[in-house]
């Protein structure tokens, strides 16, 4: 049985599929049954997926100015 360190430390090679067949077989039955790495693979494929997207994210109107003057509040 593989634990928690392991998956951890292959993560990085999991998601980038280079890791052998008979591993990926291993830490999926791990994430089958171990909720907090499955959230941990979840929430770094999301991860992944925003930073690569190329999108322009529209901020809701006023919310740039009201960084702007909370950072100049503080930064003054």
């Amino acid at each position: 049985m593989i634990r928690c360190k392991e998956i951890l430390r292959e993560l990085s090679d999991y998601m980038d599929e280079e890791i052998t067949p008979e591993l990926r077989a291993r830490m999926e039955v791990h994430l089958c049954a171990c909720r907090h790495c499955k959230v941990l693979v979840d929430t770094t494929r999301k991860t992944l997926t925003l930073v690569s997207d190329n999108s322009f994210l529209e901020l809701p109107k006023g919310v740039s100015e009201r960084l702007l003057e909370r950072l100049s509040l503080r930064h003054g």
